[in-house]
């Protein structure tokens, strides 16, 4: 049996340890152009688009609290508007949601699992335009509604609903046959 010698074994180790590293020599220091837009100091344009955190607004039908539903949106900004009209002012904006959805909520008369997106998008527009001004927003995208519980839709208007209580036979219950 041959034993390597320990000039082989430190070869081996280094070649190991060179090949691994190889994936951190090959980063460039170069930064990327995003679409062709740079600003004058070679920096990226930020973002437009602000996500918002999640709102859980209710489903109330009848004065009756239903469900609730957890809906994720994104605000795109326009050209030209930096993110930092926008900072420190989503608590504001959520809060004002809330409130309104508990005064006229966005109820689809089909649905307790889903809300009114256009009726939704248009109160996150008007809100957000009072708080940062107007023309400022190019787009309000709901990215997800994710109800609390799955419940059965509303029976539509002129159906009667189905009852769940079985029907009684004919006839004296006391009796045993």
């Amino acid at each position: 049996m041959i034993r390597p010698s320990l000039t082989s074994r430190r070869v081996f180790l280094t070649a190991s340890l060179a090949l691994l590293a190889t994936p951190a020599f090959a980063r460039s220091d170069k930064k990327e152009k995003k679409g062709g837009k740079d600003d004058k100091d070679g920096e990226a344009a930020p973002d437009p688009v602000i996500k918002l955190q999640s709102m859980a607004l209710p489903v109330i039908a009848d004065g009756k609290l239903i469900n609730y539903v957890f809906v994720q949106s994104t605000i795109t900004l326009k050209d030209g508007v930096l993110p930092a009209v926008f900072e420190g002012k989503e608590p504001l904006l959520r809060d004002a949601i809330v409130r309104e959805a508990h005064s006229k909520p966005f109820v689809r008369p089909d649905s307790y699992v889903a809300l009114d997106e256009a009726r939704l998008k248009g109160s996150i527009l008007r809100e957000t335009n009072g708080l940062i001004g107007p023309g400022k927003v190019a787009l309000v995208t709901i990215v997800k509604q994710t109800p609390r519980n799955f419940i059965a839709p509303p029976p539509k208007p002129g159906t009667q609903p189905k009852s769940a209580t079985p029907a009684q036979p004919a006839g004296d219950p006391n009796l045993i046959p």
